[in-house]
């Protein structure tokens, strides 16, 4: 039985012959088909090529129930006549879905993002998707064909995957260098038969040349950020060093008679005080007059780092420690300080967690990184600084009893500006020639516009006086700063003290009291213009008045009080 269709259309357009294959494909019973005219028994798509005159036509493709036939119209020609025609049919469903299916996989085959590479049990290259030229700067009809051997030779890629596949006969994942300077993840799949021989590799590459490239920009965006971290360190600390500390009211002369004590020997201190009095600066001086001076000095703002993050700038972390973690680890903050101090400046605000940690490395002076299971010694002196109420949160439980007793082995405690109004004149005329200097100036401030500053509480402290005379030097079109161009707030400000003393440290109860006297004397002394106005400002006896004026001050208004006493007594 011939395979294919056969239909003879003879010169008259009858079927002149069919055979079972035809009448299969075409659904037509042969004996009835044979003589036959053709249009009854054709396609219509196909009566043309098969009753006009001419050649053969090229093959058809046609859908007969249900079907793909291909068709081919051959020509007969006896004696340069026209004998008819000679129709060959080839069932194709088979053929169709198979190419089909060929194609769709081919299609997905060189969509596929990574390479895919198939290598059979020879060691012969079979396939490559397209992606392989990208990879190896050919096309890939000269790699097809070609031995793994003789590739790695030429240098497409090296090491060869399928080499240490065949040579392991298991799975391989290496990183492989291709000859356009690539990097690929490659991993070589061995396929088995039966009995245990390697019939295909395949194999898998990704380029991760570009995540290489984003790894190591990374890397040396943060040792970036790390220098740049370092030199804000430095600047700040030499910042620090420069800035000079204007102290001369009794209190602040008491606070730093007390640095330069502590100063000498290592014991951890804790600074208390509100926002903006200095207190970095204090920390600052510590470590300057300390035998840790030509060490680092590290200040950790606690309470700007985020808490997620506070862990590993403080203690580091070791390689792999994360995700995104630096292939080498890295150094903490703690550990770069090794061999100076470290300022921990809004210590309070220090997450329950890590204060337990931070005790360690005080008691201990060791630490851990994140990730890491060994300890690291570090020489460190620590510093805390906080503007909250420390010992209300040791008795509500936000912050641990054991390490506030751990920091609080020295306290200092800076008095607010509004304590200390012998100071506030000399910063603000420190201030005004830095800023002067700074800006190329030549302002000054008129003695009532200093009073009024004088008179103000300051809330904002040391940094407020800073801040404000700035802004004056800056906006005043004017070479002398006075009275209207002070912000309104200033002016309308309370200019009296709180109701209450600001204990700086124990003393004797006597002691305690005559230098609140001596406090309330003077400053009365000088915004009243008699004794009898101090006597009413202070609520006490003229002659209360005029005695403690002889116990602490006879040597400046002793003069005006005795004239005073004489018109008393001559009035009387």
């Amino acid at each position: 039985m011939v395979p294919v269709g056969l239909l003879l259309i003879d010169g008259d357009g009858r079927a002149a012959f069919c055979n079972r294959a035809a009448g299969d494909l075409l659904g037509l019973d042969r004996d009835r088909v044979q003589g036959g005219p053709a249009t009854d028994i054709l396609p219509r798509s196909l009566v043309a090529d098969c009753l006009s005159p001419g050649g053969s036509s090229p093959a058809k493709k046609l859908e007969i129930n249900g079907r793909r036939i291909q068709v081919h119209v051959h020509l007969l020609n006896r004696e340069g006549r026209d004998a008819g025609k000679l129709l060959v049919l080839q069932d194709i469903t088979e053929w169709e879905s198979l190419r089909e299916a060929n194609e769709e996989l081919q299609a997905m085959f060189d969509s596929s993002y990574d390479e895919i590479y198939v290598v059979d049990s020879q060691g012969y290259t079979r396939r490559v998707n397209r992606i392989g030229e990208s990879y190896y700067g050919v096309e890939l009809e000269k790699i097809i064909g070609k031995h793994y051997s003789d590739l790695e030779k030429e240098g497409y890629y090296n090491p060869s995957v399928s080499r240490l596949v065949f040579e392991g006969k298991r799975r391989v994942t290496i990183i492989q260098q291709t000859r356009t300077g690539k990097t690929l993840i490659v991993t070589g799949n061995p396929v088995f038969d039966q009995s245990g021989r390697i019939t295909r590799i395949v194999v898998n590459s990704r380029d991760v040349s570009e995540l290489i490239n984003l790894q190591q920009r990374l890397e040396d965006t943060e040792q970036l950020v790390d220098n740049y971290r370092r030199l804000v360190m430095y600047l700040r600390q030499e910042k620090m060093e420069n800035t000079e500390l204007v102290a001369l009211s009794p209190q602040m002369k008491q606070v730093l008679d007390l640095v330069y004590r502590v100063a000498q020997v290592d014991s951890t201190i804790l600074i208390t005080g509100e926002s903006g009095v200095g207190k970095g600066i204090i920390a600052s001086r510590i470590h300057r007059l300390s035998r840790r001076c030509q060490g680092p000095f590290i200040t950790i703002n606690c309470g700007a780092i985020p808490e997620n993050l506070l862990e590993s700038e403080l203690f580091g972390y070791e390689p792999g420690a994360f995700t995104g973690a630096r292939r080498e680890g890295k150094k903490g903050l703690l550990e770069m300080a090794d061999g100076g101090t470290v300022f921990l400046d809004e210590v309070a605000d220090l997450p329950l967690n890590l204060q337990v940690k931070l005790l360690q490395v005080i008691q201990e002076k060791k630490l851990m990184r994140v990730g890491g299971n060994h300890q690291i010694m570090v020489n460190v002196r620590f510093i805390a600084a906080t503007n909250r109420d420390i010992q209300k949160m040791v008795r509500e439980g936000s912050f641990r009893e054991d390490l506030y007793y751990r920091l609080n082995v020295v306290p200092i405690t800076i008095p607010p500006l509004r304590y200390r109004k012998e100071d506030i004149r000399p910063l603000i005329e420190h201030f005004a020639n830095q800023f002067n200097l700074k800006y190329d100036m030549n302002k000054r401030f008129s003695p009532r516009a200093l009073d009024i500053l004088e008179a103000y509480p300051w809330p904002g402290n040391v940094r407020e006086v800073e801040n404000l005379v700035e802004r004056l030097l800056v906006t005043t079109d004017t070479t002398l700063i006075e009275e209207v161009h002070i912000p309104d707030y200033v002016i309308s400000s309370s200019t009296d003290l709180p109701g209450r003393v600001y204990v700086l440290g124990l003393c004797p109860l006597k002691q305690a009291v005559d230098e609140v006297e001596r406090q309330l004397i003077t400053l009365a002394s000088q915004r009243c213009k008699t004794t009898y106005e101090m006597a009413s400002v202070l609520q006490v006896n003229q002659s209360t008045i005029v005695r403690k004026i002889q116990k602490y001050l006879a040597n400046t208004i002793g003069g005006r009080n005795k004239k005073e006493n004489r018109g008393a007594k001559a009035s009387s």
